[in-house]
């Protein structure tokens, strides 16, 4: 039954306020989550408490009551960018809808955040100054947003006072900079209690963050059983209380030992004791190099999958020509639609001047051309897949004249990345795996590959021994390699180019056990290449992984395939002068 006009248009206003949702990153924290949160906090002894994202008002109401009921004279003050959410943080502080009559101490200013701590000062709804100075606040709680678009006028301000903290960079991701911020807007001695993304434990883009956290004061960590339908990220409360010196980190109760911590290259707050003696020694970054490949801008121009008869079907005509350069193309194309003053003055000039560009017209046919591969015009594609060991290519891409059609749409297609991620690794043999899973799918990846976005690869650097492609693909094929990725260096399911560089290398394995993995895995390839579909709980793969298992009372490190002295990485000096700190 088609559907009326008016379920169509309810269907494209929920459609467009979801999009907003999640431009500004909204997640709402349910009330009884919010009420249970604020009943572990003595509210009541806070001067100055601040919710920098208050939305609906449910953590206000909840510090109301209580200050109201207990203590009057407190301020309580909420920050909230969406008009209609304040609306409703009045309704819920006015008592409306929430069984406690009476008015609450509650200010709510209508504002952005970010504007607001920028500026050190904002009005509330009442048109009365608020303070938003450094160290003016005792206790900062709420539910910050999370993937959030920031405000592009003062987004590159934001970028220079909360990127970058203690010689590292701060993600600019919406919650991390409004932590950043708030920990600056703290009192020493002041709190800081937030519903976060539990990436905040590992990842490697938030090891600034982590940084200052711990270098800043104490923290404690513990994960939410659930918190509400609108997401299924995994989430946490972090509780942190400012101190302006090293504190303690503990994480679901236990105590982790800040010498774990520094022990890893990304400053984990998922390490233990167990995990952090695998990187006393080599990583792999040591020996490869990873990256994460390029995006063709538009997969279903460029890129063909084989079918079951080993052929190919190409739908599209390529055919190259002379356009006019103009402002409002680029405009067009351009992140957020935004063009530097430069590059916009030098358009306006190639515009002026009738100068042209080539660019790619691309027609369907009349009538797909079946293509058998391999094909010279084609090469293959290394899309992600759930094979382990080695795989046929799955996916080809069309590569005619090293690629001319494809890196002529990204430079001048309506496509704003013009960037080609990996290229000088295109055709090197290394190693690939899927960029989401639980765990790493690695597979030998053989010459002559263009390299896809969506299967980060690693590669081995000039001067290191061919057989470490073997010896680290099955070092990754190991449930020990799995464990101490999902627990110390990335617990997500997205497995970066850089989480492979920042695992350890396996220094522990003797060359015996080396020569060992290195002839296993060879073979494992070669059987593949014949056919063979390898699975994890094959025992060939089993006792690949056991080979990698620590061992306790082994030989002396003169006797393992390499040393765990010479690490050299650029995070050492940071590490020492943190370890003088605690």
């Amino acid at each position: 039954m088609a559907l009326t006009l008016a379920h169509q248009s309810l269907i494209r206003q929920r459609k467009h306020e979801r999009q907003v949702k999640r431009q500004r990153g909204q997640y709402m924290t349910p009330a009884a989550l919010a009420r249970r949160v604020v009943s572990q906090v003595p509210v009541h002894r806070y001067d100055r408490i601040l919710e920098p994202s208050c939305g609906d008002g449910v953590f206000l109401a909840a510090i109301a009551d209580i200050l109201a009921v207990r203590q009057e004279g407190r301020e309580l003050v909420g920050v909230e960018l969406d008009g209609q959410l304040v609306r409703q943080a009045h309704v819920a502080v006015s008592g409306g809808g929430n069984g406690v009559g009476g008015p609450k101490p509650a200010r709510i200013c209508s504002a952005d955040f970010f504007q607001a701590y920028l500026a050190g000062t904002t009005r509330d709804t009442s048109g009365r100054p608020t303070r938003f100075a450094h160290g003016s606040f005792d206790l900062v709680i709420g539910n910050p947003p999370f993937g959030a678009t920031f405000n592009p006028k003062i987004e590159d301000l934001l970028d220079r006072r909360l990127g970058r903290r203690l010689g590292l960079k701060i993600k600019k991701e919406t919650y991390a900079f409004f932590i950043v911020a708030c920990v600056d807007l703290l009192r020493t001695g002041g709190r800081l209690l937030f519903i976060c993304s539990d990436t905040l434990l590992t990842i490697p883009t938030m090891k600034g963050l982590r940084n200052l956290l711990m270098r800043a004061g104490d923290v404690e960590l513990s994960h939410l059983d659930s918190f509400s339908e609108e997401t299924t990220y995994p989430m946490l409360l972090l509780d942190f209380v400012k101190r302006d010196r090293p504190g303690h980190v503990v994480r679901d109760g236990e105590a982790v030992d800040v010498r774990s911590i520094l022990a890893t290259p990304n400053l984990s707050w998922g390490v233990s004791a167990e995990t952090a003696r695998y990187f006393d020694g080599a990583l792999l970054g040591d020996s490869f190099v990873g990256t994460s490949g390029m995006t063709t801008g538009n997969n279903a121009y460029f890129v063909r999958k084989v079918g079951a008869d080993g052929s190919l079907e190409e739908p599209y005509d390529f055919e190259f020509h002379d356009e006019r350069i103009t402002v409002r193309h680029e405009a067009e194309r351009a992140r957020l639609g935004r063009l530097p003053a430069r590059r916009k003055a030098a358009l306006k000039a190639a515009e002026r001047a009738g100068e042209t560009e080539r660019r790619i017209r691309i027609t369907r046919k009349k009538q797909p051309v079946t293509i058998a591969v391999p094909d010279s015009r084609y090469a293959p594609y290394n899309k992600a897949n759930g094979r382990i060991v080695y795989s046929e290519p799955t996916h080809y891409i069309y590569w005619e004249d090293e690629g001319d059609a494809v890196l002529t749409y990204k430079r001048t297609g309506n496509w704003y990345l013009r960037g080609v991620g990996g290229r000088r690794f295109f055709g090197r043999e290394g190693i690939t795996w899927q960029l989401v899973a639980s765990r790493f799918v690695p597979r030998y990846l053989p010459p002559g590959y263009i390299l896809d976005s969506g299967a980060p690869c690693a590669f081995l650097k000039q001067d290191d021994d061919p057989d470490e492609l073997c010896f680290v693909l099955g070092w990754l094929l190991s449930d020990t390699a799995n464990w101490i990725l999902k627990t110390a260096i990335n617990h997500t399911r997205n497995i970066q180019s850089k989480d492979f560089e920042r695992m350890p290398y396996p220094w522990w394995v003797s060359r015996v056990r080396r020569r060992e993995v290195v002839e296993s895995v060879r073979s494992m390839v070669e059987e593949a290449r014949a056919g063979r579909v390898w699975r994890r709980e094959d025992e060939c793969v089993r006792r690949v992984g056991r080979l990698f298992e620590w061992e306790d009372g082994g030989g002396p490190k003169e006797e393992h395939g390499r040393t765990g002295g010479s690490r050299g990485r650029a995070h050492e000096p940071l590490v020492a002068q943190q370890r003088a700190l605690w």
